[in-house]
Protein backbone atom coordinates (compact mmCIF):
# COMPACT_ATOMS: atom_id res chain seq x y z
CA UNK A 1 0.00 0.00 0.00
CA UNK A 2 1.09 3.14 -1.13
CA UNK A 3 1.58 5.98 1.85
CA UNK A 4 1.60 9.61 0.71
CA UNK A 5 2.10 12.28 3.71
CA UNK A 6 -0.54 15.38 3.46
CA UNK A 7 2.26 17.72 4.46
CA UNK A 8 4.34 16.74 1.27
CA UNK A 9 1.48 17.44 -1.12
CA UNK A 10 0.25 21.23 -2.63
CA UNK A 11 -3.50 22.53 -1.98
CA UNK A 12 -4.02 20.94 -5.41
CA UNK A 13 -2.68 17.64 -5.38
CA UNK A 14 -3.95 17.47 -1.76
CA UNK A 15 -8.04 18.14 -3.12
CA UNK A 16 -7.08 15.28 -5.81
CA UNK A 17 -6.33 12.78 -3.22
CA UNK A 18 -9.25 13.87 -0.94
CA UNK A 19 -11.85 14.02 -4.44
CA UNK A 20 -10.55 10.82 -5.52
CA UNK A 21 -10.87 8.98 -2.48
CA UNK A 22 -14.02 10.12 -0.32
CA UNK A 23 -16.31 9.75 -3.27
CA UNK A 24 -18.68 9.48 -4.81
CA UNK A 25 -19.95 12.71 -2.60
CA UNK A 26 -23.52 13.99 -2.84
CA UNK A 27 -23.87 17.04 -4.52
CA UNK A 28 -25.27 20.31 -3.11
CA UNK A 29 -26.27 22.75 -6.36
CA UNK A 30 -26.86 25.75 -4.13
CA UNK A 31 -29.14 28.81 -5.33
CA UNK A 32 -28.06 31.73 -3.54
CA UNK A 33 -28.58 35.74 -3.98
CA UNK A 34 -26.59 38.40 -3.60
CA UNK A 35 -26.88 41.72 -1.43
CA UNK A 36 -28.73 43.51 -4.78
CA UNK A 37 -31.13 40.26 -5.05
CA UNK A 38 -29.06 38.57 -8.21
CA UNK A 39 -29.38 34.84 -8.61
CA UNK A 40 -26.50 32.41 -8.66
CA UNK A 41 -26.28 28.92 -8.77
CA UNK A 42 -23.27 26.21 -8.14
CA UNK A 43 -22.59 22.69 -7.76
CA UNK A 44 -20.29 21.87 -4.41
CA UNK A 45 -19.93 18.01 -3.38
CA UNK A 46 -18.61 18.62 -0.18
CA UNK A 47 -21.99 18.19 1.37
CA UNK A 48 -23.76 16.56 3.72
CA UNK A 49 -26.65 16.40 6.44
CA UNK A 50 -25.31 16.45 10.03
CA UNK A 51 -28.42 15.75 12.28
CA UNK A 52 -32.24 15.78 12.03
CA UNK A 53 -33.33 17.57 15.35
CA UNK A 54 -33.15 20.36 14.14
CA UNK A 55 -32.58 19.19 10.29
CA UNK A 56 -29.24 20.67 9.69
CA UNK A 57 -26.77 20.29 6.51
CA UNK A 58 -23.47 21.59 5.64
CA UNK A 59 -21.45 22.68 2.33
CA UNK A 60 -18.44 23.78 1.25
CA UNK A 61 -18.00 26.81 -0.84
CA UNK A 62 -13.85 26.56 -0.42
CA UNK A 63 -11.26 28.72 -1.21
CA UNK A 64 -9.76 28.27 -4.42
CA UNK A 65 -6.70 26.03 -4.55
CA UNK A 66 -4.52 28.48 -6.82
CA UNK A 67 -5.39 31.69 -4.74
CA UNK A 68 -7.34 31.20 -1.69
CA UNK A 69 -10.29 33.76 -3.02
CA UNK A 70 -13.84 32.80 -1.96
CA UNK A 71 -16.67 32.14 -3.95
CA UNK A 72 -19.80 34.06 -5.31
CA UNK A 73 -21.98 31.32 -3.27
CA UNK A 74 -19.91 31.91 0.39
CA UNK A 75 -20.57 35.91 -0.25
CA UNK A 76 -23.95 35.48 -1.09
CA UNK A 77 -25.15 33.25 1.99
CA UNK A 78 -22.63 35.05 4.35
CA UNK A 79 -24.83 38.39 2.95
CA UNK A 80 -28.19 36.91 3.33
CA UNK A 81 -27.63 34.24 5.63
CA UNK A 82 -30.32 32.11 3.09
CA UNK A 83 -29.22 28.83 0.65
CA UNK A 84 -31.52 26.56 -1.26
CA UNK A 85 -29.96 22.76 -2.11
CA UNK A 86 -31.57 21.10 -4.92
CA UNK A 87 -30.24 17.44 -5.53
CA UNK A 88 -28.65 16.68 -9.25
CA UNK A 89 -30.39 14.25 -10.58
CA UNK A 90 -28.85 12.30 -13.94
CA UNK A 91 -31.26 14.25 -16.17
CA UNK A 92 -29.72 17.31 -15.05
CA UNK A 93 -25.86 16.79 -15.09
CA UNK A 94 -24.68 18.44 -18.19
CA UNK A 95 -26.76 21.74 -17.79
CA UNK A 96 -25.36 21.39 -13.95
CA UNK A 97 -21.74 20.99 -15.64
CA UNK A 98 -22.31 24.44 -17.19
CA UNK A 99 -22.90 26.52 -14.20
CA UNK A 100 -19.94 24.76 -12.28
CA UNK A 101 -18.01 27.43 -14.71
CA UNK A 102 -16.36 30.38 -12.98
CA UNK A 103 -18.71 33.04 -14.12
CA UNK A 104 -18.16 37.06 -13.25
CA UNK A 105 -19.97 38.67 -10.27
CA UNK A 106 -23.85 39.18 -11.18
CA UNK A 107 -23.84 36.40 -13.83
CA UNK A 108 -26.98 34.91 -13.47
CA UNK A 109 -26.02 30.67 -13.98
CA UNK A 110 -30.25 29.88 -14.19
CA UNK A 111 -29.76 31.29 -17.60
CA UNK A 112 -26.46 30.61 -18.16
CA UNK A 113 -27.50 26.66 -17.66
CA UNK A 114 -30.77 26.90 -19.11
CA UNK A 115 -32.78 25.98 -15.67
CA UNK A 116 -35.90 27.42 -14.51
CA UNK A 117 -35.56 29.83 -10.76
CA UNK A 118 -39.16 28.83 -9.03
CA UNK A 119 -40.01 30.92 -5.73
CA UNK A 120 -39.04 29.35 -2.95
CA UNK A 121 -41.59 30.14 0.38
CA UNK A 122 -39.58 30.97 2.71
CA UNK A 123 -35.99 32.91 1.58
CA UNK A 124 -35.27 34.75 -1.69
CA UNK A 125 -32.46 32.38 -3.28
CA UNK A 126 -35.01 30.53 -6.12
CA UNK A 127 -36.01 26.84 -5.91
CA UNK A 128 -34.27 24.85 -9.01
CA UNK A 129 -37.60 23.75 -11.42
CA UNK A 130 -35.91 20.95 -12.85
CA UNK A 131 -34.54 19.27 -9.58
CA UNK A 132 -36.66 16.60 -7.94
CA UNK A 133 -35.77 17.35 -4.27
CA UNK A 134 -34.17 20.25 -2.18
CA UNK A 135 -34.14 22.59 0.67
CA UNK A 136 -34.79 25.67 1.78
CA UNK A 137 -32.53 26.72 4.31
CA UNK A 138 -31.25 29.56 7.17
CA UNK A 139 -27.48 30.25 7.42
CA UNK A 140 -26.54 29.55 10.91
CA UNK A 141 -22.50 29.33 11.23
CA UNK A 142 -19.84 29.85 9.15
CA UNK A 143 -16.63 27.67 9.64
CA UNK A 144 -13.66 28.75 7.89
CA UNK A 145 -11.33 25.66 7.97
CA UNK A 146 -7.56 27.12 7.55
CA UNK A 147 -8.00 30.57 5.61
CA UNK A 148 -5.62 29.30 3.16
CA UNK A 149 -5.13 28.13 -0.72
CA UNK A 150 -7.79 25.36 -0.66
CA UNK A 151 -8.89 25.78 2.65
CA UNK A 152 -12.30 24.52 3.39
CA UNK A 153 -15.46 26.96 4.32
CA UNK A 154 -18.21 24.96 5.83
CA UNK A 155 -21.66 26.65 5.75
CA UNK A 156 -24.28 25.14 8.42
CA UNK A 157 -27.95 25.91 7.86
CA UNK A 158 -31.04 24.85 9.47
CA UNK A 159 -33.70 23.34 6.79
CA UNK A 160 -36.72 25.07 6.89
CA UNK A 161 -38.62 22.81 4.35
CA UNK A 162 -38.26 19.70 1.98
CA UNK A 163 -39.66 19.83 -1.51
CA UNK A 164 -39.93 16.86 -3.46
CA UNK A 165 -41.72 16.14 -6.52
CA UNK A 166 -44.84 13.60 -6.27
CA UNK A 167 -43.15 11.16 -8.80
CA UNK A 168 -40.19 10.47 -7.06
CA UNK A 169 -42.10 9.05 -3.28
CA UNK A 170 -42.79 6.23 -2.42
CA UNK A 171 -45.23 5.89 0.73
CA UNK A 172 -44.77 9.16 1.14
CA UNK A 173 -40.32 9.42 1.48
CA UNK A 174 -37.65 10.28 -1.11
CA UNK A 175 -37.14 6.84 -3.28
CA UNK A 176 -33.51 6.76 -4.27
CA UNK A 177 -34.86 4.54 -7.49
CA UNK A 178 -36.72 7.28 -8.95
CA UNK A 179 -34.46 10.67 -7.71
CA UNK A 180 -32.04 8.67 -9.95
CA UNK A 181 -29.26 11.36 -8.25
CA UNK A 182 -25.83 11.70 -9.25
CA UNK A 183 -22.41 11.73 -7.02
CA UNK A 184 -18.87 13.39 -7.63
CA UNK A 185 -16.00 10.90 -7.70
CA UNK A 186 -12.25 12.29 -8.54
CA UNK A 187 -11.19 14.29 -11.82
CA UNK A 188 -14.32 14.15 -14.16
CA UNK A 189 -15.96 11.30 -13.23
CA UNK A 190 -19.83 11.23 -11.26
CA UNK A 191 -22.25 8.00 -10.19
CA UNK A 192 -24.96 7.55 -11.17
CA UNK A 193 -27.42 6.28 -8.08
CA UNK A 194 -29.98 4.39 -9.83
CA UNK A 195 -30.47 0.55 -11.76
CA UNK A 196 -27.68 -1.58 -11.10
CA UNK A 197 -26.10 0.58 -8.75
CA UNK A 198 -28.41 0.65 -6.13
CA UNK A 199 -28.47 -2.34 -3.46
CA UNK A 200 -29.75 -2.57 0.03
CA UNK A 201 -27.72 -4.01 3.12
CA UNK A 202 -29.75 -5.05 6.13
CA UNK A 203 -29.50 -2.99 8.91
CA UNK A 204 -28.00 -5.14 12.54
CA UNK A 205 -31.06 -6.29 14.07
CA UNK A 206 -30.07 -5.47 17.66
CA UNK A 207 -26.58 -7.51 18.54
CA UNK A 208 -25.53 -9.81 15.29
CA UNK A 209 -23.41 -12.98 15.86
CA UNK A 210 -20.63 -11.00 14.97
CA UNK A 211 -17.41 -12.30 12.63
CA UNK A 212 -16.15 -14.53 15.71
CA UNK A 213 -19.14 -16.47 15.88
CA UNK A 214 -18.71 -17.75 11.96
CA UNK A 215 -17.15 -21.25 11.54
CA UNK A 216 -13.58 -21.00 10.92
CA UNK A 217 -14.28 -23.27 8.10
CA UNK A 218 -16.18 -20.55 6.15
CA UNK A 219 -13.74 -17.99 7.01
CA UNK A 220 -10.90 -19.91 5.39
CA UNK A 221 -13.09 -20.93 2.16
CA UNK A 222 -11.75 -19.78 -1.14
CA UNK A 223 -15.20 -18.95 -2.85
CA UNK A 224 -17.27 -17.62 -0.11
CA UNK A 225 -16.41 -13.56 -0.29
CA UNK A 226 -15.81 -11.11 2.65
CA UNK A 227 -19.28 -9.68 1.91
CA UNK A 228 -20.97 -13.63 2.19
CA UNK A 229 -19.05 -13.50 5.25
CA UNK A 230 -20.50 -10.41 6.72
CA UNK A 231 -23.82 -11.09 5.65
CA UNK A 232 -23.89 -14.48 7.80
CA UNK A 233 -22.18 -12.63 10.65
CA UNK A 234 -25.05 -10.03 10.70
CA UNK A 235 -27.57 -12.36 11.98
CA UNK A 236 -29.16 -12.01 14.91
CA UNK A 237 -29.16 -16.03 15.85
CA UNK A 238 -26.57 -18.93 14.97
CA UNK A 239 -29.74 -21.43 14.21
CA UNK A 240 -29.57 -24.77 14.76
CA UNK A 241 -27.88 -26.31 11.82
CA UNK A 242 -28.28 -29.78 13.13
CA UNK A 243 -32.51 -28.90 13.00
CA UNK A 244 -31.85 -28.15 9.38
CA UNK A 245 -33.38 -30.84 7.07
CA UNK A 246 -31.11 -31.48 4.21
CA UNK A 247 -33.11 -31.50 0.90
CA UNK A 248 -32.88 -34.51 -2.13
CA UNK A 249 -30.78 -32.27 -4.52
CA UNK A 250 -28.30 -30.44 -2.57
CA UNK A 251 -25.34 -30.31 -4.18
CA UNK A 252 -22.57 -32.93 -3.00
CA UNK A 253 -18.72 -31.34 -3.28
CA UNK A 254 -18.26 -29.12 -0.67
CA UNK A 255 -17.00 -26.17 -3.06
CA UNK A 256 -20.77 -26.19 -4.95
CA UNK A 257 -22.19 -26.32 -1.57
CA UNK A 258 -20.23 -23.16 -0.66
CA UNK A 259 -21.00 -21.55 -4.19
CA UNK A 260 -25.03 -22.06 -3.03
CA UNK A 261 -24.51 -20.72 -0.43
CA UNK A 262 -22.96 -17.49 -2.06
CA UNK A 263 -25.97 -17.41 -4.32
CA UNK A 264 -28.68 -17.83 -1.43
CA UNK A 265 -26.60 -15.00 0.07
CA UNK A 266 -26.98 -12.53 -3.10
CA UNK A 267 -30.91 -13.41 -3.24
CA UNK A 268 -31.15 -12.70 0.56
CA UNK A 269 -32.13 -16.06 1.75
CA UNK A 270 -30.55 -16.25 5.06
CA UNK A 271 -32.20 -19.13 6.23
CA UNK A 272 -31.40 -21.25 3.11
CA UNK A 273 -27.90 -19.99 3.18
CA UNK A 274 -27.44 -20.85 6.92
CA UNK A 275 -29.24 -24.76 5.83
CA UNK A 276 -26.43 -24.95 3.66
CA UNK A 277 -23.43 -23.41 6.11
CA UNK A 278 -25.39 -26.79 8.35
CA UNK A 279 -24.08 -28.96 5.02
CA UNK A 280 -20.75 -27.91 4.38
CA UNK A 281 -19.58 -28.09 8.07
CA UNK A 282 -20.75 -31.99 7.63
CA UNK A 283 -18.37 -32.40 4.50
Amino acid sequence: MRTVLATDLDPIQTNAWLVGGVSPRPIAFASTVDAEGRRNLAPFSFFNAFGSNPPMVAFGPNRRGRDGTVKHTYLNAEATKEFVIATVSYAMVQQMNVASAEYAAGVDEFLKSGFTPAPARFVKPALVAESPFQMECKLQQVIDLGGKPGSGIMLLGEVLCFHAKEEVLTDGLPDPRKLDQVGRCGGAWYARANGDALFQVAKPAGQPIGWDALPELLKQSHLLTANDLGRLANSAVVPDLEAMERRANDPDAPESIEEAIHLALRREDLDEAWRLVGLRLKT
